[in-house]
This record gives C-alpha cells, structure tokens and sequence, in this order.
C-alpha cells in the first residue's frame, strides 16, 4: 500500500514483530541468515520475524523446522496482501524492519520503500571506498550491525557512529562432524566453496590445486562455486592464475568443470556440485580431507567456512578481514603471505584486502596431506571453536539490540 497500515492491518499484526527485508532462501548467504534468524525466534517465541520480500525455496527447508516455516510464511501471506500486485507499493510498518546493505551501504532489496518505525540493517561489504554520501545513508538507519569486526571497525574509521556488531551463526545440528574418525580414503578430496568471483579468490584455489596435483594425482578438487549473479564472475582471470571465467548452460548453471578443465584441471579431477541446499552441505563436507577459502576479502566471516569447522574439516584461511574473527592456528591453517590487492571491477578500494601466495596454499594443502592426525586433531578444535557459534546465541544478540526500540 502506498501509505502506512490502515486500522484493519494493524489488527491482523501482533505488536510483537519485526521485519526481515531481504529474500529468505536456503542457497544463497543473506537467504540462509534470514531464514535462521526467523527460525530462531518462532522458538523463542518473544518477537516474531516477519518476511517483507517473498520467500524462495521454502520446500527444501528441513523437515523438522518446516512447522515454523508455516507460521512464518503465514506472516508473510499477511504483508503480501498489502502489497497486493503492485511490487513498488510503499510500506509502513508498525514494528521495527531490519534491513540488508552492502557496499557503500546500498541496499539489497527494498530499503528505500519499506520502512519500519525503527530501522536496523545489517550489513557486508567488501568495498572500502565509501562515497561522500555514506553517512547521510547511515542516518536512515537507528542502527548499523556489521556482519564482521573488520566491517563494523572500518565503518567506525569513516566516522559511522550508529554501528554495532552481528556474526553469523551455524546450524550446530546439522553442522557436525558425521565422519569417522581416523578415515583415509582415495582420491584426496579438497573442497572450496563460494560464488566464483575475483573476490573470494577461486583463481588462486585453481593454480594452487594444479600445482598439488603434479604430486597427488589422486588429488580431487570439490567445488560449490555457482554465482546467480554471473556478470560479477568478470576479473576472475586478472591475475594470469586462470583463463576466462565460465560459461552459463542452457539450464543456467554455470559451466565449471568445461572451465577448469580449459585451465588444466582435467575433468577426472573436479566434481562441481551447482545450486546445492544449505541443509544438503553437511553430506559434502563429509567427503573433504580438507577445504580451503583463500578469499581476498570477507565482509562477514564466511559462512561456508564457518560450517567447515563447525563439521570438523581441516580448513585453510586467508588470514584477512572477515576470516579474522574465525582464524586461530590451533583449530585451522592461516595463510600469512596476504599481499596487497589490485582494484579490480567494481570496486574502487581494497585496503585491507589480502593476495594469498599460490605456494602458501600448495603447502598448506602438503601439510594436511602428509600429516592426517595433526589435520583431524586441528579439525577437532575447530568443532570445539564453532560450539559457541549458534544461531541460538546469534538471535539473541539481535534481540538486545531490538530491546533498544521495542518493549520485548
């Protein structure tokens, strides 16, 4: 609607609401934080979320939380029926909205037209170049939650003073070690995950697994890289590590294994898993001997890696932004040799950004190879790290910050 609530919409919502204005999913980031932030507070049972963009997906959510995920999609049939068909209708809630922002603070979905009676955002990004215009943005919002310490600090460097800090979380119960112990197998299975961009470094991943494999030729690289956004694949090639990005299929998928195998990754040699449920990862991760993130940069904390952990699998990690809050030596293997980072389209800065070194990986990789007790007992640690990381804690962090502009 065009306004704010009329009489009779403000009695089909409970005072006790807020928003969630992004695309609830279960395959991408942002999807799978919306969903468990949701999740989490039908459980609590305190405040309720609200889904102000149409959820996707909503059929491969795990059957044991699909009870909730009815009421929740019940809220949101509720403010589907104020927009009615008009998908730029305007929209004043009577409760507060959490929002999504991303470089330079723009918004994910719908900021700019739905609007509660307190706003909150939470917000990842990688891009350290804030235009003039950024805290005049930040004044929309009553508050700012990065989704690292590295964003919130940076953010307070630029002078934002309405910022505070949400991590991300994992689901304990389906992120755990289900693989038993002490188990060798062949081939050797090295996993990375990520949509494929410049960013998140995939480049370096490919030149580092080529090198490996000259020794192991058992060696298999397992990849979860599909990008729904495939025009920000263009840059992947920037630093001769890799030719060319990927095609897309006919079926939309991007085409990794055709790619990597036209940069020396021989077909035998990689398994590309696609567009892959959230809640199917654990069964992946299973099969890893080892995975490996060597993102240039993290605005969060990298959920994939984060899961990795919390499932027990020996995890190699740029030692740079986001990662910062997860890297500790005892429980994963840092990459130190973090170089600096050329600019390369969209963005305009890289400070703090970090160039992970090719033979860094590759040793790194030889170390989990060569030495499997020392790997399990720092994939043991890394459970033991992800136990206090739950989307438990993480609601309710959110709701503290919530208490600041409703009665809870």
């Amino acid at each position: 609607m065009s306004a704010s609530m009329d009489d009779t919409a403000k009695n089909r919502v409970r005072a006790k609401w807020y928003g969630i204005n992004w695309q609830i999913s279960v395959t991408s980031g942002w999807g799978v934080l919306g969903l468990n932030l949701a999740l989490q507070a039908e459980q609590d049972g305190r405040i309720a979320a609200v889904p102000l963009v149409k959820t996707i997906n909503a059929e491969s959510v795990p059957a044991e939380y699909k009870p909730w995920m009815e009421k929740i999609l019940g809220r949101e049939r509720v403010i589907r029926d104020l927009f009615g068909n008009d998908p730029n209708a305007r929209l004043e809630c009577d409760f507060p909205v959490l929002h999504s922002l991303g470089n330079r603070l723009a918004s994910i979905d719908a900021a700019d037209r739905i609007v509660g009676k307190s706003n909150l955002a939470i917000i990842f990004f990688e891009d350290t170049f804030f235009p003039p215009i950024t805290k005049e943005i930040a004044r929309r919002f009553d508050l700012i939650l990065g989704g690292s310490t590295w964003n919130s600090d940076m953010l307070r460097r630029r002078g934002l003073q309405n910022v505070d800090t949400l991590i991300q979380g994992v689901d304990l119960g389906l992120f755990r070690p289900i693989r038993p112990k002490g188990t060798a197998q062949t081939p050797f299975f090295i996993f990375s995950g990520g949509k494929i961009e410049y960013r998140k470094g995939q480049d370096i991943v490919v030149a580092a697994f080529r090198k490996f494999r000259e020794r192991h030729k058992e060696a298999v690289l397992f990849t979860a890289w599909h990008n729904h956004w495939p025009k920000s694949i263009e840059g992947i090639d920037h630093k001769g590590h890799v030719n060319g990005s990927p095609s897309v299929g006919e079926d939309g998928q991007l085409d990794i294994t055709n790619w990597l195998e036209a940069n020396g990754v021989p077909k035998s040699a990689s398994y590309n898993l696609g567009v892959t449920p959230n809640s199917f990862m654990p069964a992946v991760y299973a099969q890893a001997d080892v995975a490996v993130f060597t993102n240039r940069c993290e605005g969060g904390t990298n959920m994939a890696a984060m899961e990795c952990l919390a499932c027990g699998v020996p995890t190699i990690l740029s030692n740079n932004t986001g990662h910062l809050d997860i890297i500790d030596e005892q429980h994963c293997y840092p990459l130190m040799d973090q170089g600096s980072v050329d600019l390369v389209y969209p963005y305009k800065g890289t400070d703090e950004w970090g160039e992970s070194s090719v033979d860094e990986v590759v040793d790194a990789l030889e170390r989990v190879y060569r030495d499997r007790k020392e790997a399990e007992a720092k994939g043991e640690a890394g459970t033991r790290f992800m136990q206090d990381w739950t989307w438990r804690r993480r609601h309710l962090e959110l709701v503290d910050f919530l208490k600041r502009f409703v009665d809870i």
